[in-house]
This record gives structure tokens, sequence and C-alpha cells, in this order.
């Protein structure tokens, strides 16, 4: 009940207030008015004679009705004091009662207007949360447009991507792949993929296809993984890299791999191709002397730690002759020609485990393993008709036509393989006598 409300109904009840003792005592004044006056109206009527003194004291007080006059008065004045006083109660409780009710029927149109505006204020919020949710509603339809648009193209660009991407789950089955893998990389839809194993898909087993798959690194070890190896896309051998990303829940549990699995035939052709650069001499295509350091050490390494030792290594060193004079006389297009058959005869005439290398300007090194002295001076012999049989055959220019090709060889024998340096120093000296007394020789013949 509000201050204005408990007013007004305070100020009805002060107004009815002690409406019992007023009435009551307006009854019993009332009350007693009516002996009086039947006394007066007595007086008159029959006692008219005496004096009014004489009347009250001996005819009304002295004589038999004085008692009953007493007790009507007494009646009477107590009758209509307490109709009075029950009247003055009764108005009392009306009073209240109406200022009670008056007083709730203010408080309930207090309520009912506060409600009024409650209800207006809701049905205002209402609105304005409609609007705000129909607004919301918009900007995120707009937005899962964008994020569909932008997931298509995610898809679209995935899909064209020349790898294979995959997701793999802990069961080592495929839950998402992109279009060109299957394709290309599995040669099967995506339908036939997803939801299977990889390596069943690959190796069409019931076992994991090889013991250091990368993905089930990257599942143990929670690092990034690579594995390459040689697989089949359309029909051709190629070499396949695939490096496997471990995805991580929260916790920092690999939850799903990442594989990405490349076609690296090219790039290892390529790596191939560099390495063979650096280890192969440009001009005649055998060994060079990068090449020949890099086996020597791999091969005493070998001898030292292995039981089965790969000896005996027998060393040819060859020299090619008067190099210089083919250059001064006929042009380093001579030398080169000279230089390149002295090679290809050491390479047509060696075996695929033998090392043919040039280590200098007309210098070769032949090491041939599991070989004794025996079969180098057999093989030396083979290189000296060889080149011989070239130079009554060679078919060049006229002006290249008195071009000889003639080696100066020296040979030694590595018994176990620990010495190979050593060998070819003996063998180079054996070659730098050869190539004193080969030009002795030729001295003595033009003297």
């Amino acid at each position: 009940m509000n201050s204005l409300t408990k007013g007004v109904a305070s100020m009805d009840f002060h107004t009815h207030k002690n409406q019992a003792v007023k009435l009551g005592l307006t009854g019993a004044l009332i009350g007693s008015s009516a002996p009086v006056l039947y006394i007066l109206l007595q007086f008159k009527v029959f006692n008219a004679g005496i004096p009014f003194r004489d009347y009250i004291s001996g005819v009304l007080l002295g004589s038999a009705q004085s008692v009953t006059t007493v007790a009507f008065i007494a009646t009477t004045v107590f009758v209509m004091g307490a109709a009075g006083a029950l009247m003055g109660m009764l108005r009392e409780m009306d009073a209240s009662t109406r200022a009670e009710i008056e007083a709730k029927n203010m408080e309930l149109e207090a309520k009912q207007e506060e409600l009024t505006d409650l209800t207006r204020n809701l049905e205002k919020k209402v609105v304005e949360g409609q609007e705000e949710i129909l607004d919301a509603s918009l900007r995120l339809k707009k937005a899962n447009a964008k994020l569909i648009r932008q997931i298509d193209i995610q898809r679209k660009i995935a899909g064209n991507v020349p790898s294979l991407l995959a997701l793999i789950d802990t069961d080592m089955s495929y839950v998402e792949m992109n279009e060109y893998g299957a394709r290309v990389f599995l040669d099967k839809p995506i339908t036939e993929v997803l939801g299977r194993r990889c390596f069943e898909v690959i190796g069409g087993k019931n076992e994991v296809c090889i013991k250091d798959c990368a993905a089930m690194k990257a599942f143990k070890t929670g690092r990034e993984a690579t594995h390459t190896r040689m697989g089949l896309i359309k029909g051709h051998e190629v070499v396949l890299e695939n490096k496997s990303i471990p995805i991580k829940n929260e916790e920092g549990v690999v939850t799903h791999v990442l594989q990405i699995v490349n076609d690296t035939t090219a790039k290892k052709k390529e790596e191939e191709e560099l390495k063979r650069r650096a280890n192969i001499d440009a001009l005649t295509g055998a060994y060079n002397k990068h090449y020949l350091d890099l086996y020597m050490e791999n091969e005493e390494k070998k001898n030292v730690t292995d039981k089965r030792k790969r000896g005996p290594y027998t060393i040819i060193y060859g020299d090619l002759d008067n190099l210089k004079d083919a250059n001064d006389n006929y042009g380093h297009e001579a030398g080169d020609i000279l230089l390149k058959k002295m090679a290809q005869i050491f390479q047509d005439n060696t075996r695929h485990e033998d090392i043919v290398a040039r280590v200098g300007g007309d210098e070769f090194v032949v090491i041939l393993p599991h070989s004794g002295p025996e079969e180098g001076e057999v093989l030396i012999n083979r290189f000296r008709r060889q080149a011989e049989e070239w130079n009554k055959t060679k078919d060049l220019a006229a002006r290249l036509n008195d071009l000889r090709l003639s080696v100066s060889f020296g040979i030694s024998t590595s018994i176990y393989g620990t010495d190979l340096a050593s060998a070819i120093k003996k063998a180079d000296s054996t070659m730098y006598r050869a190539k004193k007394e080969k030009k002795a020789v030729n001295a003595a013949g033009s003297a």
C-alpha cells in the first residue's frame, strides 16, 4: 500500500472514530428525556393544582409509582444509550470497513497501473528483442553464407592441390580426403576411401603396409614424421613422400593426423642429378676426385668395422701422354677428344662396382675391388689395345688426323683395403716411372 492510499484510509477512519461513545451518550440523553417529558405531561394533565416541587417530592417520589418511574427512567436511559453505542460501533465498523475497502481498491488500482506499465514495457522489450533476434538472425545468415562460400572455396582449392591431403583418425581410417588425392594417387572415388583404413586402401592388407609409417609415428610420438617409398600412380612407378602432422586436442592428446603425400619423383631425380653433378666430371663422365675421396673413406671404414674384408683392391693409375702438345698443336678441342676417349675405354672395360675417376687434368684412377694385380695387368693391356685400335680407325677432321691416344699406367694392390690412399700414391709413382721410361724409349727411337 502506497502513502497516498494509507493517507486516504486514515482520514476516513479518524472521521468516524469514537462513534460508539458519541452515539451512546446521545442515546442515553434521548432515553432520559422521555421520562422527563412523561413526568411533565402527567403533571400538567393530572396534577396541575399542586406545586411542581410538591408533585416531584410527594407524588412522584413518595408514591408507589416512584420505583416504577425510576426503573423506567433507568431502563430507558440504558436502552437508548446501548442502542446509541451499538449504532456508533456499527458506524465505526462500517467506516473502517469502507476505508479498508477503499484503500484496497486504491492499492489495487495502483497495482493495476504498475501492471499496465510493466505490460507496456514488456511488450516494448519483446518488440525490441524480436528486432534484435531478427537482426542477429540476418547477420548469422550472412556469416553462414560467407563461411559456406569459404569452405566451398577451400574444398575446391584442396581438391585441386596436386597432393594427397587426408585426415586419419586413431583407428588409421580416412576421415577426409581431397578429390585430387583420391582420384590421382589412389585411383579411387572418395566414397570407396572414406571410413576405410589407410593401409587397406593402399596395400589391400589387414596389416600396416610399412613398418616406418609416418602416420603411426605421428600418433605415437606427437611429432611430425616423414617417410619415402616407391609407389604407383596411374601404372607408373613414382617416389612418394608421406608427411604426417599430428593434430592434438586441448589436453595435448593426438586425435587425428593430417597426411600429405606428394609425388617427389622429379625432385628425387633433380637431387640425384645434383648429386651426380657434384660427383661426376663434366667433361668425361667419370667420377671426380671429390667422389673418389668419399669412396675411399667409406671403404676404409667398412674394412675396419666389417668382419668380411672387401679386399684386395687393385689400383690402376693412368696418365694421358702429350696432352699439352695436343692442346698446343690442335687446340683444346683435341685434348678434350683424347680425355673423353680415354675415359670411355676405361668405363667400357670395367665392372659396375669398379671406380673410374678423373683426379687431375690428364690423370685417371681406376679402383678394382676384389681384384689382384693379375686382373689389373690384364685390364691395362686391354686399355692399350683399344687405344691403339682407336688410333688406327679414328674418324676425325683432317686437321686432327695425326691425333694419337697414348696412356702411361701404374699399378698397385691394397690387400685389406685400409690403405687405399697409400696404394694410389704407389700406383702414381709406378706410372711416373713408366712415363719416364716411355719418354726415354721414344727419344732413343727418334735419335
